[in-house]
């Protein structure tokens, strides 16, 4: 496929799309009369294997099957015929997975459906652009469909942002949320955390760090613009440190320290190095808590 597809999918919707009231079907269930469109047996469609949405809150689908009972389905799904099938359904999903998920939910016997001829193994693409311009992805499983789109097709990140419709930097930046540690990306997907909040910790020198400040945001709501200025004021003082001209015994020592506490350690030693002081950080209460059980001294 050469031409870009963001430029929009609904150029795939003619004029011609119209849905009237209908008669009920045995069932009771409303089906949509469609022009210019081809009905076919919901159970006919099987969903798409490439679909970057992997998350559908049962809410948002009830209410979406709720409007379709009362209004039927307001845009056709798209689909590809399955080429050479011998048994199940004849059509796989392109395009449409919610409404699809909520007219099975609804009862509806038929689907009005676009039939389009579609690679294979352009299927991932036309999924994520349609999701993407419809706002449905959270910022993990946008990364993870732009990071297949480069690892499976081949494409550069910039190929990637043309052919999605998006700058560039929008696309490096999202495949770069998912080197975040397991921890973070599960409050991003939980939506504890925005896609701002993840850019801003991706600032931080290690995981622990970013899983400290993390589970700091959560807890305190802290807006992208603190977690900003924290992460800022982090960064100069790591540069700070590095300019100390540290011995490897001292830099050593900070580290089995840092990886005995769990937390970030510094060790600043007199000029003969006879004399100095231990700095332990803690970024919240309960941290400070985990911190002197681990020196077996209990809270106050």
């Amino acid at each position: 496929m050469k031409k870009a597809l963001g430029k929009g999918l609904s150029s795939l919707i003619p004029d011609s799309y119209v849905i009237e009231k209908s008669k009920s079907s045995s069932s009771g269930a409303p089906q949509p009369i469609v022009e210019g469109f081809e009905l076919i047996p919901i159970t006919d469609v099987m969903s798409n294997p490439d679909q970057p949405r992997q998350t559908f809150p049962a809410e948002g689908i009830e209410e979406l099957a709720q409007s379709i009972r009362e209004k039927g389905i307001l845009q056709p799904v798209v689909v590809k015929k399955r080429p050479g099938h011998t048994s199940g359904p004849h059509y796989e999903l392109v395009c449409g997975e919610r409404r699809l998920k909520a007219a099975l939910l609804s009862g509806l016997e038929k689907i009005p459906a676009v039939i389009k001829e579609i690679a294979q193994n352009d299927l991932l693409e036309w999924a994520l652009v349609e999701n993407i311009q419809r706002e449905d992805l959270n910022p993990l499983e946008e990364a993870r469909a732009y990071e297949r789109l480069v690892a499976e097709r081949g494409f550069s990140q910039d190929e990637v942002a043309k052919r999605v419709g998006k700058n560039r930097t929008t696309v490096t930046n999202a495949i770069r949320l998912l080197r975040l540690p397991a921890e973070v990306t599960g409050y991003v997907r939980d939506g504890k955390l925005t896609a701002g909040h993840a850019r801003a910790l991706l600032g931080l020198f290690t995981q622990d760090h970013q899983v400290q400040l993390a589970r700091r945001i959560a807890k305190e709501s802290l807006s992208v613009r603190q977690v900003e200025d924290i992460v800022a004021r982090s960064v100069r003082k790591r540069r700070a440190r590095a300019a100390r001209l540290l011995t490897p015994e001292v830099a050593d020592l900070e580290n089995r320290l840092a990886q005995l506490l769990g937390t970030k350690v510094r060790v600043i030693t007199s000029k003969k190095g006879t004399q100095g002081r231990i700095i332990i950080h803690y970024f919240s209460l309960d941290e400070l808590d985990r911190i002197l059980s681990q020196v077996h001294l209990p809270p106050s």
